[in-house]
């Protein structure tokens, strides 16, 4: 224990190292939800068979509550966001879960040789089922396209965008102005290759927010050695701008030259 203390100390430690002890992690929702969703199916199951399931899932879902609740709010970062897409999925599951259950109760009543209670049971999954459709339907399918609410927002970020600006006149002048607008706006690396865009590297400090003599002097030396090369490309393009000039200049002037000589009369 004492050597690993001493091995792993964070000031014998470069930043690399620290960053990926202390990297951030995100919840990986498709190894998360199916777990989750995969118990509570087993537990819809198998509740008719062996009722002593139910305490023990909710158990189980009541401290996968806590944990997760800190784990998400605390721990994980969050790298994307789905807007909800996740929930009506999960939703959907649960709910064929909770029909994998009736169906299973429905048969084992009539293993136990039940004749009214297989009446009376087989609309629960029916019903079931149109409550998975009224779920899609009225909530699913909405939540994929923009809301009102949304739209309304927008539409009068839109309408303040107009009115800050001149109203064009004309489906002309409108088409001016977004050209106008896309021009200025116009980044000159965007066809470029990510490799030829980027900026300059610079080292980084041995640790990151503390000032490192070195890493300083190494910063120095590349910015004179950067500002070396710029000079040099600048004074080779001006050389290069200049003789074209001179040819071009040279040429003009031989042909004004043979313009102006006097041409021999024909007798």
């Amino acid at each position: 224990m004492l050597f690993l203390k001493a091995c792993f100390r964070e000031r014998k430690m470069t930043q690399r190292e620290l960053d990926e002890v202390y990297r951030e992690e995100n919840l990986l929702y498709g190894w998360e939800y199916p777990t989750q969703l995969l118990v509570i199916v087993i537990c819809f199951t198998y509740a008719v068979i062996s009722p002593i399931i139910l305490p023990v899932g909710a158990l189980y879902f009541f401290g996968a509550l806590m944990v997760y609740k800190k784990q998400v709010l605390y721990v994980y970062t969050q790298s994307y966001e789905s807007g909800g897409s996740l929930f009506p999925t999960a939703c959907d599951r649960t709910i064929f879960g909770l029909i994998c259950g009736q169906i299973t109760f429905i048969g084992y009543t009539v293993m136990r040789e039940a004749f009214y209670e297989p009446i009376f049971l087989f609309p629960l999954p029916l019903s079931s089922i149109w409550v998975m459709w009224y779920f899609r339907k009225h909530y699913a399918n909405p939540g994929k396209s923009l809301s009102l609410e949304r739209a309304m927002e927008l539409d009068h970020i839109c309408d303040s965008k107009m009115t800050a600006t001149s109203i064009p006149k004309s489906p002309k002048e409108a088409r001016k102005n977004l050209l106008r607008k896309s021009k200025s706006s116009f980044s000159a690396d965007a066809y470029r290759q990510p490799v030829l865009a980027e900026k300059a590297l610079e080292p980084l400090s041995y640790r990151r927010g503390q000032a490192d003599p070195l890493t300083e002097d190494a910063k120095n030396h590349l910015h004179g050695w950067y500002q070396r090369l710029k000079d040099r490309d600048f004074n080779s393009t001006t050389l290069n701008a200049e003789d074209s000039f001179a040819s071009n200049s040279g040429e003009e002037h031989d042909m004004d030259r043979f313009s102006t000589k006097e041409v021999p009369k024909i007798v």
